[in-house]
């Protein structure tokens, strides 16, 4: 029986996490889900839910550890960014004192994906096609083609990401402040494309490319692609990246129809439960790799992901037992599922 903690349970990368892991049938499994809120949807997909610190503060390590110990944690999957830096340093600590398989990649890849302009260089010095990337404080706009892109270095969700049709346009931002770049501006909305592969025991799995349509940053919108082209890229950007666990690629294809990647989220992504539910379950090929037991994707390429909202009804004494404990399990949700209606 494995005992996986998934911290992040109310966004949704650790929603999506856990989705993926309860697809999976043929691993015995207790799925600990963890968040800051007792009000995070996810807690009450698992087996047991327990709430945590924030992970900046002094006391997320400690009470994350006493999880461990407790529940005797096999695999911890971080379901929010900010971890994952920590989680990088602490890695072999985890695995040397309480035995924890820290499901993230190395320090490098954390922080080649992390920064958009670090990303650039990064496919710039392995000579992998990349969109052309300054920083703002450094540009001459007499110099820039228009239009491009001016968004945060480090930023997530689209916020702060602008399409500058021109100079004018250009001058209403104060391009001295630390973190903006810009960025070239790379084909249509159309071609745009979302792409997960996975890294365990130092194997690769196959490329799974999304078509997608955005929303509030978002993919809202998802059609399974089979592009040589883009899988041959992605995995060779792959192979030069210490990986460990998922890895999303993001990319658009430019006039010439070369894929160029223009953000990397080193970790599982929000399209996770996308990929497991047309048939390449990331995670199950991560669990099962790790395991030494063998995985083959079966991809449908006829059908598409079309995101909805939902909801779940929780006991409000559920939902006052883990904010009063910090502990809940078993705990029960009624959802409705429109399949059967």
């Amino acid at each position: 029986m494995l005992n996986i903690l998934v911290t992040g349970a109310g966004g949704g990368v650790g929603q999506g996490i856990i989705k993926s892991l309860k697809m999976i049938k043929d691993i015995p499994m207790n799925i600990i889900a963890a968040d800051m809120s007792e009000l995070a949807a996810g807690n009450f997909f698992a087996d047991k839910a327990v709430l945590l610190p924030s992970s900046i503060s002094d006391e997320y390590s400690p009470e994350l550890i006493q999880v461990f110990k407790k529940n005797k944690v096999d695999f911890y999957f971080p379901g929010t960014d900010i971890e994952l830096k920590y989680c990088s340093e602490k890695k072999q600590l985890f695995k040397d004192q309480y035995g924890v398989n820290t499901v993230v990649s190395s320090l490098g890849t954390v922080e080649i994906a992390d920064d958009k302009f670090k990303t650039a260089y990064f496919l710039k010095e392995n000579n992998f096609s990349f969109p052309e990337t300054i920083y703002a404080n450094e540009a001459d706009p007499k110099k820039i083609k228009f239009p491009i892109i001016l968004k945060p270095a480090k930023g997530y969700r689209s916020i702060g990401v602008f399409k500058i049709e021109n100079e004018e346009e250009l001058s209403h931002h104060d391009l001295k402040k630390k973190n903006l770049i810009l960025q070239e501006l790379i084909g249509t909305e159309e071609e745009e494309y979302t792409c997960t592969i996975v890294k365990a025991n130092g194997k690769l799995s196959p490329v799974l490319a999304l078509k997608r349509i955005l929303r509030s940053g978002d993919t809202y919108r998802a059609t399974p692609v089979q592009s040589k082209i883009i899988e041959s890229y992605i995995h060779s950007i792959a192979e030069r990246l210490e990986i460990d666990g998922g890895c999303n690629f993001q990319l658009r294809l430019d006039e010439s129809g070369n894929p160029k990647v223009f953000e990397i989220n080193s970790r599982f992504s929000g399209t996770t439960p996308f990929c497991a539910q047309l048939g390449f379950n990331p995670v199950e090929y991560y669990l099962k790799t790790s395991l030494g037991e063998s995985y083959t994707p079966q991809i449908d390429y006829n059908s598409q992901i079309l995101r909805y909202w939902s909801e779940i009804v929780v006991e409000k004494n559920s939902v006052k037992k883990l904010k009063q404990d910090k502990l809940i399990t078993k705990p029960n949700f009624k959802y409705f599922d429109i399949s059967k209606t």
